[in-house]
């Protein structure tokens, strides 16, 4: 027996997707399945943000097929590993897609990482080439890569690099004859990109995602219906090394022929004025840009009118209230995934915001997913509104860790099960909620309490602008929670009154015993707190916990 709403077989404890089904083109890499489709070769492509200097989908692909050309006659065949290590730009997509087109593997790096980082990264993956910029290379050239180097800035005016010549520059790459590209053979199981998880619960590993893999991510969100007049326009800040910016933002955007406005970091102030300026309609945004958006006066000085959809994920936002107040007629849509799920895993559809921004759901699974929620103490599966870790099974789910079968047979099970980590549960109408990670859970007399859920509370007040709760041991207790405070500018907000705020909003069990107040919150730029900072900040021997 099932259940037609939520998707859950009685007979094995399985949910399947109830989303519409969206065939998956088969057989195709990722570059064709994004680039080569029915965009109009006149309209924007790619637009930088701060210099208006744009590319149009003719000039992107004719440039991709260059590149590609050109690397090709610089030595780079089909599997080699190339490392991207530099900021957002509008040639960003273009190096990516080229190098990928010739059949190469792509390893994204963070460059505000340090050296030992990047170099472990670039060990691990066992790159063969550097992507950067000039401004990076006295950084990076210890790694000793063959170097590509960007050095066209938004408007193509070329930029000096004084040291030894790289193996290839951007410049040059552009003159290589487009239609002298190679054809080469990929296959759908293929190595598309190997992406490095934020490593906030310990070592960063290689995510392996395929060709297959990066395209069923894209093809499931690309098939949702959309609030959309013409040509959308979307911005995105969020990295593009990050795979929400990657493959849930850039890829699927280009894939839909939408106008992509590129900022090469974030600002607030920059990117309100750009939302402005271009008429954006869509961003996807990480939970710290929308405390900012709630809460900032910049916000009052900008004509934000054209904005229509504001995507979010990467961490848990709580109440999304602050934002849809001052912005009311945008739609706040969540969405879940991980690297592991090439981003997308769950998402709202048209239809379902404001239950979903009501009760917290991040959606439905999308639609080439099954779900299991099970039970951490038993291993067996739950039904509709019984909270469990959450397992994803389907098309998008990572091959592998790279170079660490331990790590890999710990998250995918014999039958294919991936082990996100997340407590969860799915409702009778199929809508997912994520609680919180079970690593983060604070075990509080028998009782777990979500951190996320006292974010969410501590968020609403008005005096706090930012904030994050983790466990401290306690005799009594095994563990409460401890939250850390980041308070207006000339608030007098006490220990006390956040304390009572809380107590006065949940059950007894769950009220925070001790307030830290703090700067700012150290986050990844994904948006995801680096809770283990924190923790060192308790047990440092100044603390006075």
């Amino acid at each position: 027996m099932g259940h037609e709403k939520s998707g859950y077989r009685e007979y094995d404890g399985i949910y399947d997707s109830c989303s519409p089904w969206i065939p998956v083109p088969r057989n195709t890499d990722f570059t064709t399945y994004c680039l080569f489709q029915q965009q109009s070769w006149e309209n924007a492509a790619l637009v930088d943000s701060l210099t208006g200097g744009k590319l149009t989908f003719g000039e992107l692909k004719t440039r991709v097929l260059s590149i590609s050309s050109g690397l090709a006659q610089k030595g780079l065949k089909k599997g080699d590993v190339v490392m991207i290590c530099m900021p957002n730009s509008i040639h960003w997509p273009l190096l990516f897609f080229g190098a990928l087109h010739l059949g190469a593997i792509l390893t994204t790096s963070n460059p505000l990482s340090t050296v030992n980082d990047i170099s472990r990264q670039a060990r691990d993956s066992k790159a063969a080439y550097l992507v950067t910029v000039p401004e990076l290379w006295e950084k990076l050239k210890t790694l000793n890569l063959p170097l590509v180097l960007n050095d066209i800035d938004a408007l193509g005016v070329r930029k000096p690099f004084g040291a030894s010549l790289p193996l290839a520059r951007l410049s040059e790459l552009l003159e290589a004859d487009p239609w002298s590209s190679p054809r080469v053979k990929i296959e759908e199981s293929d190595t598309a990109v190997l992406l490095y998880s934020s490593g906030t619960t310990g070592p960063s590993k290689g995510v392996i995602l395929t060709h297959l893999n990066c395209v069923a991510a894209v093809n499931q969100m690309d098939g949702l219906p959309r609030p959309l007049g013409d040509v959308p326009i979307v911005g995105i800040i969020i990295p593009l090394f990050h795979v929400m910016g990657l493959i849930g933002v850039c890829s699927n955007a280009l894939r839909s022929g939408a106008q992509l406005v590129i900022f090469p970091n974030f600002d607030l102030e920059l990117m309100l004025g750009a939302i402005q300026r271009y008429r954006i309609t869509h961003m996807g945004l990480v939970p710290p840009i929308l405390v900012l958006l709630a809460k900032s006066l910049l916000v009052e000085k900008y004509d934000l009118s054209s904005m229509q959809l504001i995507g979010y994920g990467a961490a848990p936002a709580g109440d999304v209230t602050g934002v849809s107040k001052r912005l009311k007629n945008v739609i706040l849509r969540q969405g879940y995934g991980m690297t592991e799920t090439g981003a997308s895993a769950v998402i709202v559809r048209e239809g379902d915001y404001d239950f979903a921004n009501k009760y917290n759901s991040c959606g439905h699974l999308c639609c080439y997913l099954q779900a299991q929620i099970v039970d951490v103490s038993t291993g067996k599966p739950l039904p509709p509104n019984q909270e469990g870790e959450l397992w994803l099974r389907g098309l998008n789910i990572m091959a592998g860790y790279l170079n660490n079968e331990k790590a890999t047979a710990e998250t995918i099970d014999k039958d294919g099960w991936l082990h996100t980590g997340d407590l969860a549960k799915i409702d009778e109408n199929g809508f997912v909620y994520i609680v919180d990670r079970l690593k983060e859970l604070i075990k509080y007399k028998g009782f777990q309490v979500a951190p996320s859920e006292l974010e969410s509370v501590l968020l609403n007040h008005p005096e706090i602008t930012d904030t994050a709760v983790i466990p401290f041991p306690d005799e009594e207790a095994g563990e409460i929670p401890v939250a850390f405070v980041v308070k207006r500018a000339g608030s007098n907000l006490t220990e006390a009154d956040v304390m009572q705020f809380v107590a006065d909003r949940v059950s007894p069990y769950k009220k925070v015993r001790k307030v830290v107040f703090i700067s700012s919150i150290p986050k990844l730029e994904s948006g995801k707190l680096l809770r283990r900072d924190l923790k060192k900040l308790l047990t440092s021997p100044t603390s006075k916990l």
